[in-house]
């Protein structure tokens, strides 16, 4: 009998350890979606990026001037300018707001994980 008795409360014990590792399984896992929601959006910075200096370089007297919500309705800023010391070059550099999939964590735009791309392309002649 004390041989049944015991395996139970062995059995009672290691489910008690697996409800209390739970927490840390789901914390595990929304940080790891954490890091797939960033990836995704810096993989978006880029594309966005590339599109804008495209944009840019072909013709600057030909269309306007492009911006972010032309190529991306994502919330963030574009900045467009010439490279320095180099006229015939654009620079684009596109900064998106992050993301955040874990509670209580606020990643701003100046976070260091927030995605960022930058392009330089040679400026086409007109």
């Amino acid at each position: 009998m004390s041989s049944r008795r015991g395996r139970a409360g062995q059995r009672g014990s290691q489910t008690v350890e697996l409800v209390a590792a739970l927490p840390l399984a789901g914390m595990v896992l929304l940080l790891a979606w954490q890091c797939i929601v960033l990836a995704r959006q810096q993989i978006e910075a880029q594309a966005d990026a590339r599109e804008l200096a495209r944009k840019a370089v072909l013709c600057a007297r030909a269309v306007p001037r492009p911006a972010l919500a032309d190529v991306d309705g994502a919330a963030g800023t574009a900045l467009i300018g010439a490279q320095p010391g180099h006229a015939d070059m654009v620079r684009v550099e596109v900064r998106l707001a992050p993301t955040a999939v874990l509670p209580g964590v606020d990643l701003g735009a100046s976070s260091p994980v927030a995605p960022r791309a930058v392009v330089v392309m040679r400026r086409e002649p007109c």
